[in-house]
């Protein structure tokens, strides 16, 4: 008789204290989720990921994040950010707190093994080192950045990304551990998710 061996990976638990969440969960869209992911194509969203509902289709997408990772002039084009993101060419970018530009991405070298470096048309304006880029709706002026899915809860289980449909737990508030959260989240989004304490 042979013994069949498998690898199994957990993710780090990181719901602390579940006080509300969505009724039923909801479903998760993947159509804009077709990128590559610390160099592999990604399969599988983890848990602990900021989404937010598209109102039309009461499907829930996933609120794109980045940290930059080094800092950046005001007149670059270029931003270094760390590798735990899942932009893609065509995303709009802007940095979290809405006050500066939104613009196109157009090019994202993933060749440095520390950092991608996102490429947009034009500066995103004052961006440094730790600031979080997120996900926009539209190019814009400084000022008049909107998100393209406003957050909302947080995903409680991982989501196959293989098969349409599916569908995930969805926290709107408890406590969350911060450090095992697979994006970077900062406090302009952590202030959406008012019924989410942070720890």
């Amino acid at each position: 008789m042979y013994r069949k061996t498998e690898k199994e990976f957990q993710y780090h638990p990181g719901i602390e204290k579940v006080l509300m969440d969505v009724i039923g969960g909801g479903t998760i869209d993947r159509s804009d989720l077709d990128v590559s992911f610390l160099g592999v194509q990604l399969k599988e969203l983890p848990p602990l990921t900021i989404v937010g509902k598209d109102s039309g289709t009461g499907v829930y997408h996933v609120v794109k994040t980045a940290k930059v990772h080094a800092d950046a002039a005001d007149a670059d084009t270029d931003y270094p950010v760390k590798k735990n993101h899942l932009f893609k060419v065509g995303d709009k970018i802007t940095a979290s707190g809405l006050a500066e530009i939104a613009n196109t991405i157009s090019a994202i070298d993933k060749s440095n093994a520390d950092y991608d470096v996102i490429t947009v048309a034009s500066t995103l304006d004052a961006v440094s080192e730790g600031d979080v880029l997120v996900l926009a709706n539209a190019d814009a002026a400084a000022g008049s950045a909107a998100y393209k899915y406003t957050p909302e809860c947080i995903t409680m289980n991982k989501v196959d990304l293989t098969v349409a449909n599916q569908q995930s737990g969805l926290l709107e508030a408890g406590k969350v551990n911060e450090s095992v959260m697979p994006f970077p989240i900062d406090t302009a989004l952590k202030a959406k998710l008012d019924g989410i304490r942070f720890v």
